[in-house]
């Protein structure tokens, strides 16, 4: 998907440290290096850039802001990084754009289109609803522990995903060199991997009886699923790479949820040289409670420390 930037001399307002007021009704450009407070209409994009200095500038948008975008851009917000976005709560129309290495949280609202992050951009996702497309591009990171994605969740280029929580009501998808690790949430429809990405799938809530394609691999892509059994087509099975092109996979995850007759499929793609998709199977028993705690515990100091950085 192309999303046209807007100049970061287009921009007609640039504001200090302020409260917005009621109603702006054209372009709005934030660059002062300070935190700023959105909780009001902004009928046009809005642009959130570093101060002349380099200085990061902070967005924070509160309900009931509500920001229209123009009929010009297919975006409502740009950041360009390392200045920061946080999302509490609002309506946005149209996409949220992260370029170069931007930060954006989001913890709620209604996102009436796409996030996208470009470039070496960070993103996290605690709350909220997305109703269409989560995408991590270039080198970006990306984060989702909550809210609701309402179409797919893609990892493209060599950008990183991490799935905790939250739901994907349609595809999780690597392409290209993209790395997706789900370890929860729940998952509406297809889990594909394409041309050399990657996806480990740890736990979560595989929603497979509806799925058109289940998990499916193709080119040097491999799929990758953790876990102490697994059966294909009812047959107990030994870890290690599957050899069948397709079948029905079931399966118990190290997170100790389980899943029933997901179909899967090796696919052959390529114009020169054709290769075949990877999906692995690798023993991973379910952590005793005492291990678990001691799991849970690690990864929530990780995971703090990952939002310390973000906020620095």
């Amino acid at each position: 998907m192309f999303h046209p930037s807007p100049s970061r001399l287009v921009a007609t307002l640039s504001i200090l440290g302020f409260v917005a007021p009621a109603t702006v009704s054209h372009a709005l450009l934030i660059n002062n290096g300070q935190v700023n407070t959105i909780n009001s209409t902004i009928n046009d994009f809005i642009e959130v850039d570093n101060r002349p200095d380099g200085a990061p500038t902070t967005v924070i948008f509160e309900s009931p802001a509500n920001i229209t975008g123009t009929d010009s851009f297919d975006d409502t917000v740009f950041v360009f990084g390392p200045s920061r976005v946080v999302i509490n709560g609002g309506s946005f129309v149209n996409d949220i754009t992260g370029l170069d290495d931007a930060r954006i949280v989001i913890n709620g609202g209604d996102l009436g289109d796409d996030v996208v992050l470009f470039d070496d951009s960070i993103g996290r996702i605690n709350g909220g609803m997305i109703d269409e497309n989560v995408e991590a591009l270039d080198d970006s990171m990306l984060t989702v522990t909550g809210g609701v994605i309402g179409d797919n969740l893609t990892a493209e280029d060599d950008a990183t995903i991490v799935l905790s929580g939250g739901r994907v009501g349609n595809d999780v998808e690597a392409i290209g060199g993209g790395s997706v690790t789900i370890r929860g949430g729940t998952i509406g429809a297809d889990i594909e991997a394409a041309g050399s990405g990657t996806i480990d799938i740890f736990g979560g809530t595989l929603e497979g009886i509806n799925l058109d394609n289940g998990i499916a691999s193709g080119g040097r892509s491999v799929i990758t699923l953790y876990g102490p059994e697994f059966r294909i087509d009812g047959e107990l099975v030994d870890f290690g790479e599957i050899t069948d092109f397709s079948g029905l996979l079931s399966g118990t995850l190290s997170d100790n949820s389980t899943f029933e007759d997901i179909p899967f499929e090796r696919r052959t793609e390529g114009f020169f040289v054709r290769r075949t998709g990877s999906i692995v199977l690798v023993q991973q028993n379910i952590p005793e409670p005492a291990s678990l705690v001691l799991v849970l515990g690690g990864a929530g100091v990780v995971m703090f420390s990952q939002r310390r950085r973000g906020e620095d």
